[in-house]
């Protein structure tokens, strides 16, 4: 299974950048048959890069409110419009990845609770130990095939 995992946000303003934190993590375990790719945001472009994949796995920071520190969703396609005309969710990209490429890669979405957003490149304590058990049940999932 060829596999896509995308962690984005901005690296900052520390929590917030915890998806580009996943991703080093899991560049250094090299996982087969995984391609691995960072951003700000998500952009319309991501579209046409996960039609290439069979799976993909969106990993952001969620808003201190959220009550659980690390939610797995499975991604659905749902495309809706939003007040700010350059902000796309996981949901989004793969509505538009079917309607453009007639593909819909299977998708989860790891968010992870952030308390501090003020500016700064580390996270905090309590998002980092987060990432790293988001990183072993991606790895989890990569070995196992089991999405």
């Amino acid at each position: 299974m060829k596999t896509l995992i995308i962690g984005y946000g901005n690296q900052s303003r520390r929590d917030d950048g915890v998806g580009w934190f996943v991703i080093e993590q899991l560049a250094a375990l090299k996982l087969p048959g995984v391609e691995l790719e960072t951003g700000q945001q998500l952009e319309i472009e991501s579209a046409e890069t996960i039609s290439r994949f069979d799976a993909v796995i969106f990993v952001d920071a969620a808003i201190p409110e959220v009550p659980q520190l690390i939610q797995r969703d499975v991604v659905t396609p749902n495309f809706q419009g939003h007040a700010v005309a350059h902000y796309m969710t996981p949901a989004d990209v793969l509505s538009l990845c079917k309607t453009l490429h007639g593909r819909e890669p299977r998708a989860i979405l790891f968010s992870i609770r952030g308390r501090d957003f003020d500016f700064g490149t580390t996270l905090t304590p309590e998002v980092e130990q987060a990432a790293r058990e988001v990183v072993k049940q991606i790895v989890k999932i990569i070995r196992s095939g089991k999405f």
